[in-house]
């Protein structure tokens, strides 16, 4: 079995977002770039901190508690100059490792009086597709509050989505000028207007790189905590990655049949493992293949969860149709579904159904006729099913029993893959059967 990428760690600069897996810094004072999985950026902060350094209004230490100055002759200081071209450098070596980048963008100002330096603009330092600089024109000054998703498929739109009532856009890109990016990158939230707020760029290298709409406040109390919570689990997706941490306690209350005896096999083979590493190797093998359906019931991602459901729908009889990940359909009984996949560490809200509206009338458009809806849920993820209270706002509840389509918690997935190793072959067919022909939260 394949190693499974785990997110390491989110470096946010100027951008106020709480988490373990998050280190907040300034753009001056942060560590090296290359030693995260991604990082964050509000393009305004580092515009302020860099002007502010600049005429001296400001402060600033390296990582290493080294006063900025801007002056490259400064006894015992580090040189703004030279921190400014080590960071471009750093960027490149980011989406090198195949890392990502979310910029809040606002339109660029070009900073003048850096020792050492031209003028340098807030973008100078983002990697291009073309191995050039980034060309900083193409973010345009707009103002505006009122934005739409056009694109739910993209790891990021669902932390854009809940954050629409808080956005107050400072730029439009120029989507027209960005080469290559009809075939690499792509427009994923417009404002009403239709001018592109957030977008993202061709690929660089094996790494992505992310123009957001800029929010009008970081949320306060537990709502901030939310907005951190989607924009991580957007990063991991964009990331391909699984959620961080150890499985949950709660999980061992969660037998799988057959799970106990593999159990005692690994830990019997891990006891005689000086003598053979191929039995140890082999009891983890086995131990893994059955004991992976337990991250139905807590993980997150295209490998956490997304992977990990597909097979689970495969092990009880549907046929799944995956060679585009952002358009996976099955074959339940004979019947076409179109499926969409979500987690979230808070109720699941109305992201995926947009996902899947679209989904349903691009069928409808091509096939002349409706085609049957499923989403598989993952809400509150961290909580034990029986406390989850079905893990979906009331909307999405709502918009399911509306368009008459199925919601599955991951948990009576679980159940039903459960049912499959026990043998129970008429409890998996009357959970396929539920997928096809029930409306609204399945319970």
């Amino acid at each position: 079995m394949a190693a499974v990428k785990v997110i390491g760690r989110i470096l946010s600069l100027g951008f106020p977002l709480p988490g373990p897996q998050v280190d907040n810094y300034s753009f001056l004072s942060a560590p090296s770039f290359f030693d995260y999985d991604a990082i964050v950026v509000d393009m305004a902060a580092l515009s302020s901190l860099l002007e502010g350094v600049i005429n001296g209004s400001a402060e600033a230490t390296t990582f290493a508690d080294q006063p900025v100055r801007n002056d490259d002759t400064a006894d015992r200081a580090a040189s703004l100059a030279e921190i400014l071209l080590r960071r471009r450098d750093e960027a490149a070596k980011l989406v090198e490792n195949g890392g990502v980048i979310v910029c809040f963008a606002h339109p660029e100002t070009m900073h003048r009086g850096i020792s050492g330096l031209d003028a340098v603009g807030d973008y100078y330092w983002l990697p291009a597709a073309n191995g050039g600089d980034f060309d900083a024109a193409l973010v345009c000054p707009a103002d505006g509050t009122q934005a739409d998703i056009v694109d739910y498929q993209h790891p990021l739109a669902a932390f854009v989505h809940r954050q629409l009532s808080n956005l107050t856009y400072r730029a439009f890109i120029d989507v027209d000028h960005v080469p290559g990016l009809a075939a690499g990158g792509g427009v994923f939230v417009c404002s009403k207007g239709g001018a592109p707020i957030g977008v993202e760029l061709p690929p660089v290298a094996s790494g992505r790189v992310l123009l957001l709409p800029a929010l009008r406040a970081i949320p306060s109390g537990d709502d901030r905590y939310v907005m951190s919570d989607d924009l991580q689990a957007g990063i991991r997706r964009a990331l391909g990655a699984e959620a961080p941490g150890r499985e949950p306690a709660w999980l061992d209350s969660f037998a799988l049949p057959g799970l106990d005896d593999r159990s005692a096999a690994l830990a019997a083979a891990q006891q005689a493992s000086a003598g053979t590493q191929a039995a140890l190797d082999d009891a983890r093998r086995s131990y893994e293949e059955l004991a992976r359906f337990r991250r139905l019931l807590w993980q997150e991602g295209s490998v956490g969860l997304d992977a990990t459901v597909l097979d689970a729908l495969r092990l009880i009889g549907i046929a799944v149709y995956a060679s585009d990940p952002n358009a996976v359909e099955l074959r339940i009984d004979g019947t076409p579904v179109l499926l969409e996949i979500e987690a979230s560490e808070h109720d699941i809200g109305m992201a995926p159904h947009y996902r899947l509206r679209q989904r349903i009338e691009r069928a409808i458009e091509r096939r002349g006729q409706a085609t049957r809806g499923l989403l598989i849920v993952n809400g509150r993820r961290l909580s034990p099913p029986g406390e989850r209270g079905g893990g979906i706002s009331d909307a999405l509840r709502l918009a399911a029993d509306t368009m008459r389509y199925c919601i599955a918690p991951t948990s009576t997935l679980f159940d039903a893959v459960s049912a499959h190793f026990r043998g129970d072959d008429a409890a998996v067919a009357a959970y396929r059967s539920r997928l096809v022909t029930h409306n609204g939260l399945l319970e």
